[in-house]
């Protein structure tokens, strides 16, 4: 029998009051479960999903409308987070199933969670040490905003997760920022969580694991047909023109040597073709007057030259989004866009994408295989690029957040966790042992889930802080302020935003040794 299986026939027999304790949870697993049926990582990550609470907001999210999927993958960042681990796709699984076992979830959407993620080892995945978060990889959300043409393009640092659903809103419907201990970014490294941090009982002897990662290839060989044609009298064949045709528009004659590719583009690189071989034309689209594309080390570049400003306007529009797993600056003159699908949480290729307007020209780097988002970030500095990466926070109310109790320059960008944050970063707090990250929301509804959702963890905890609203100034309130500790007692976390027009923001702290009092005392001491 399939393990979500077992676990919808226990909670038939005994009710979903065996998935309200942890510790009872993890005895009854481990005695009802056969070795063949799960592995010590397995039953980890179950248990975890009930010691942090999974299925309240995963019911919340479905009883509200949510797709099913959705609301798993949902539940999945946030436990990734809370665990502290850096495999979002087992935490989805883990969710799925328990989801499963009362009736919320279709077995169509465990199973499709259990093939896409890696074989469990029996131990937590080690925590992240860098600043871009733990690396996330389930399989791709349901309604995902179509990727734009030729590639797909929305933090750890973060540990209980808030609120954020790939589409704005309610308490676990619109992705935004959560916390996640074990990524906890730093300038350019990361932070590591205390040894105790997520510690698991020792694994049991059991047999292989039984979710083992299964991929089906299929290549489908697509062939087309040109006619020759063959000019029986006089007359020259246009020169800018290739002599055979096809149906659909033709290809314009283009340059492809290397140096003449890097003259034209050098407005976005200096050393466009670095790295690129077996360059060619494409067929340029609509608002599109050439189409360069070449083989890099990990996957593809493609080149754009459009028609007029108005079109690369529209294709960047397309390309900028506020999904989870993104990094995005738009100064207007240029912009550059980041995905990654690691921290994304689904299948779609890692992409770079940059422009220049003054040149209305654009550049994408996708990535193929296994290829990483540090490997495709690794190809596009190695042309020498025109645009830079974001390093600090950008937004001018956001940094005006910050600075009432921290100082803004020690904040670094990174990657966003969830759909709807603007940008994202990790800042140092000046107090040992205290981790902080802060974010911006593109909606006021998306900034009042995450508060809806640390006010609940607030409510819940047996050990709570200060609470109530934090108020800036004068007036009405506009700020939430909640500080708590787990039941577990491993991790203090302090919430506060700022609703005010424009900002949308937010700011997490954690402590990973479980001290409320320093995380408390690290407040007002900045503020």
């Amino acid at each position: 029998m399939e393990l979500h299986d077992a676990l919808r026939d226990l909670v038939a027999d005994h009710g979903p009051g065996i998935l309200d304790d942890a510790a009872g949870f993890r005895g009854v697993l481990d005695d009802v479960l056969s070795e063949d049926q799960a592995t010590t990582g397995d039953i980890n990550l179950l248990v975890d999903a009930v010691r942090f609470g999974v299925l309240n907001p995963l019911g919340e999210m479905i009883d509200g409308g949510a797709d099913p999927a959705r609301a798993v993958e949902e539940a999945g960042l946030r436990l990734a987070r809370d665990r502290g681990g850096d495999d979002q796709a087992a935490s989805s699984w883990a969710s799925a199933v328990l989801g499963y076992a009362v009736g919320k979830v279709p077995a169509a959407v465990v199973m499709r969670y259990r093939s896409s993620r890696p074989a469990t080892s029996g131990q937590l995945p080690p925590p992240s040490t860098g600043p871009a978060g733990p690396p996330y990889q389930s399989p791709p959300p349901t309604a995902w905003p179509p990727a734009p043409t030729q590639a797909p393009v929305q933090s750890p640092s973060q540990p209980p997760g808030p609120s954020s659903l790939p589409q704005a809103p309610a308490p676990y419907a619109a992705p935004s920022s959560y916390p996640q201990p074990s990524s906890y970014p730093q300038p350019s490294g990361g932070y590591a969580p205390p040894a105790g941090f997520g510690a698991v009982p020792p694994p049991r002897k059991r047999g292989s694991a039984v979710w083992i990662a299964a991929a089906a290839a299929g290549v489908v060989l697509v062939g087309g047909g040109v006619a020759g044609v063959i000019a029986l009298s006089g007359g020259d064949k246009d020169p800018g023109r290739k002599s055979a045709k096809s149906s659909g528009p033709e290809t314009p004659a283009v340059d492809v040597d290397p140096a003449a590719i890097d003259e034209r583009y050098s407005s976005l690189s200096s050393k466009m073709t670095n790295g690129a071989s077996d360059c060619e034309a494409g067929k340029p689209g609509a608002g599109e007057t050439e189409v360069v594309q070449c083989t890099v080390s990990t996957g593809t570049l493609r080149l754009v030259t459009y028609e007029d400003e108005g079109a690369l306007t529209a294709a960047r529009g397309a390309r900028l989004d506020y999904r989870a797993g993104t990094m995005t600056a738009d100064n207007d003159t240029t912009a550059l866009y980041e995905y990654d699908p690691e921290r994304g949480g689904t299948s779609d290729p890692a992409i770079v994408y940059w422009d220049s307007k003054g040149a209305q020209q654009s550049a994408v780097l996708e990535g193929e295989g296994t290829a990483t988002i540090d490997a495709v970030v690794d190809s596009f500095t190695s042309t020498s690029p025109r645009v830079a990466e974001p390093t600090a926070p950008a937004h001018p109310k956001l940094r005006e957040f910050i600075d009432i109790n921290m100082d803004v320059s020690t904040c670094t960008r990174q990657r966003t966790f969830f759909t709807g944050e603007t940008e994202e970063s990790s800042c140092q707090s000046g107090t040992d042992g205290v981790v902080v990250n802060v974010g911006r929301y593109s909606t006021r509804k998306q900034m009042k889930a995450d508060r809806k959702y640390y006010k609940g963890k607030y409510d819940q905890a047996t050990t709570q802080g200060g609470g109530g609203t934090w108020r800036f100034g004068e007036g009405e309130a506009e700020g939430g302020y909640f500080a708590y500790l787990d039941s577990a007692g491993d991790t203090a976390t302090l919430y506060w935003d700022w609703n005010a027009d424009d900002c949308f923001c937010y700011g997490v702290a954690w402590s990973f040794e479980g001290d409320l009092e320093k995380l408390e005392g690290w407040w007002p001491s900045d503020g």
